[in-house]
């Protein structure tokens, strides 16, 4: 169990030896702006591939759209989201969790998803925000995410030739578990609403096989402060995990938490853009 005070998350259940195994190699101020538009920017990383069938694939990671029935506002940036993934053509897309703030948003949200390019493989993780739905179970979710075309990944994997993904559940108010087995000779990828996940799920026997992590949750703390950075991530590792690229020290996995698109409580941002995240394999 864990506690909420201020944007901030308590837990008895931490794995902080595990944490400190993870060392920041790219920040905020760091991040490569693939392109900047009204809404939000698309921000690009690059990612050894282990498979050579691999090199060359792309992947684009959103997160945290949180829309709050502000059709105007959500309009703008669905039109944006789709202008830009249209232009990169990637061969994978997936969705990191929290899809609305009010479930008003749901067919909006549902619609917007479909309109994703078809040619896409497509997959998508829970947020803690969907379980705040608490009228909405696993298997409506599944319906909701199968509808507008991706596979809902709740600690299930999903292989692609030589790619393999596996989504956890969400930490805070699932069950998140890893997998069973991880199998040889595939580029392996996880995926997580929040950094926390993988830091609880994680050993370094999975993360030895283990390319590539994806999570959002923190939204880059969305208000960061001038020498400061962010204050408030809801993670239990407090601003460990806020934002960028990180690299494990024992198995050399990479980590990259997205700082999202919407905005939780607070609907304000100061100082961290929303953003969708482009993976290229090499």
């Amino acid at each position: 169990m864990s506690t909420i005070i201020l944007g901030m998350e308590f837990s008895k259940n931490k794995f902080t030896h595990r944490a400190l195994k993870w060392k920041r190699v790219s920040s905020y101020k760091q991040r490569h702006v693939l392109r900047s538009g009204e809404c939000i920017d698309v921000v690009e990383y690059e990612i050894p591939a282990v498979m050579p069938a691999n090199k060359g694939k792309k992947i684009v990671w959103f997160s945290d759209l949180h829309f709050r029935d502000d059709q105007e506002t959500d309009k703008k940036i669905m039109q944006e989201i789709l202008a830009s993934i249209n232009e990169l053509q990637p061969e994978y897309i997936i969705y990191g969790g929290d899809v609305v703030t009010y479930s008003s948003s749901l067919p909006i949200v549902r619609t917007f998803l479909k309109s994703l390019p078809e040619k896409s493989q497509k997959m998508a993780v829970l947020g803690n925000w969907e379980y705040g739905k608490r009228w909405l179970k696993h298997d409506d979710w599944r319906e909701f995410f199968d509808s507008a075309g991706f596979k809902l990944l709740i600690n299930e994997s999903c292989e692609f030739d030589d790619l393999f993904f596996y989504g956890t559940d969400d930490l805070r108010r699932g069950e998140a578990a890893g997998p069973a087995k991880i199998p040889e000779n595939k580029d392996v990828i996880f995926l997580a609403h929040s950094p926390d996940a993988i830091i609880h799920i994680s050993n370094r026997k999975m993360l030895e096989k283990t390319n590539l992590v994806l999570c959002g949750h923190t939204h880059g703390g969305q208000i960061r402060l001038p020498f400061l950075g962010a204050l408030l991530t809801s993670s239990r590792y407090w601003r460990k995990f806020d934002y960028g690229r990180f690299v494990n020290s024992q198995s050399g996995s990479s980590m990259i938490v997205s700082s999202g698109v919407g905005c939780s409580t607070i609907p304000l941002r100061v100082s961290c853009r929303p953003e969708l995240v482009l993976i290229n394999l090499v």
